[in-house]
């Protein structure tokens, strides 16, 4: 298993306004109004040396990328005396945007603007509709490349969801080779969590003679977007104890142990609960025909029943699927994960397909 934390190369030369100890403390959405026009506040709260108060300088909108970059006086600075600094900005506004269109957005907020602005801060912020939260499946996900082509593939990460609270624990390598585990727990909010991790590593093998307590450390922060119950894309942030200082990009997903044509995880008997107080359903589906590269169909002879999925590109995970009782429609599901689907009957009422062992 491969390291999940690289450590950066420090920079030949600090700038200015790094030296004068501005601190970052949280980034997050500071409150929406004017629902109805899509406009929403985001908030920087962090401390700086006395007359050397940040101001939001420029921010930048790329697709889900969203930069602040902040800048100060370079001089005049009492770095004896510390004072607390709020910062708001309203990044539609600023981008000359008539409003920011609902999703996750990556925040990223810079310690100086220019050709060398330096990580500050990272924050996922989730304005997504009300009502369309995710509920992950809980289980091993397993981590593929990264966005950023990390050596990441093959490691893993174990998450358990109850109510609202989720945890999360992975085990990686440090840079000197040593085995480390990280674990951490936070509330999962609409699509996004925030998970603080705490890092246990230096204890002694489960057949020593001798044993002693692992040490435990402040490790990195894991932060996660849920993308569906069974994908997710996760950043690992590492903080220097004021700022944060490094972002690693994972992507996750949790699937199947076994092997076999694309729609063989979702053979089995399943039952169909509607939230409108219908009868539940039962099905039972064979082996998969594939339709083709993009899609498969599951088969329940028996009901006259089929089950209809699109598969990810370049994945044999499903994002979308249709289920229909002698050809006519009877639910479609949006959200698809190994045990559980969730979507929408054809008279609009909510519905789960869930997994029934034999």
């Amino acid at each position: 298993m491969l390291s999940l934390l690289v450590a950066l190369v420090a920079a030949s030369a600090s700038t200015a306004f790094a030296a004068s100890g501005t601190t970052i403390l949280r980034v997050g959405l500071e409150s929406q109004f004017a629902a109805s026009t899509g406009s929403y506040r985001i908030g920087i709260d962090g401390s700086a040396p006395a007359g050397c108060v940040p101001h939001v300088e420029r921010v930048t909108l790329d697709g889900e990328d969203l930069s602040i970059e902040l800048a100060a006086p370079a001089a005049g600075c009492k770095p004896e005396r510390l004072v607390p600094f709020h910062l708001r900005t309203d990044p539609a506004a600023a981008t000359g945007s008539r409003m920011l269109p609902a999703r996750v957005y990556r925040v990223r907020v810079y310690n100086g603007y220019g050709k060398n602005p330096e990580l500050a801060a990272f924050s996922l912020i989730d304005i997504s509709p009300p009502g369309t939260s995710l509920v992950p499946e809980t289980g091993f996900w397993w981590t593929q490349i990264g966005a950023d082509a990390a050596p990441t593939a093959g490691t893993g990460v174990s998450l358990e969801l109850q109510e609202n609270q989720i945890a999360a624990s992975l085990l990686g390598f440090t840079e000197t080779g040593a085995s480390t585990w990280y674990f951490g727990s936070a509330p999962l909010s609409g699509h996004i969590a925030r998970i603080p991790l705490v890092q246990l590593a230096n204890g002694d093998e489960w057949f020593s003679a001798i044993g002693s307590q692992p040490d435990v450390q402040p490790g990195p922060r894991l932060e996660i977007e849920f993308l569906s119950p069974t994908r997710a894309h996760a950043y690992l942030v590492r903080n220097d104890e004021s700022n944060d200082i490094e972002v690693r990009s994972l992507e996750l997903s949790r699937s199947s142990f076994s092997t076999g044509p694309a729609g063989s995880s979702w053979v089995g008997r399943w039952v169909l609960v509607a939230d409108d107080g219908g009868s539940p359903r039962l099905f039972d589906f064979a082996a998969p025909s594939n339709r083709d590269a993009e899609s498969f169909r599951l088969v329940d002879a028996t009901n006259d029943a089929a089950l209809d999925c699109r598969l990810v590109a370049g994945t044999q995970q499903a994002d979308a699927c249709t289920l229909t009782s002698s050809a006519a429609a009877i639910a479609d599901f949006d959200q698809v994960g190994y045990d559980h689907f969730s979507g929408h009957g054809v008279n609009g009422a909510p519905v789960q397909l869930l997994r029934v062992p034999r």
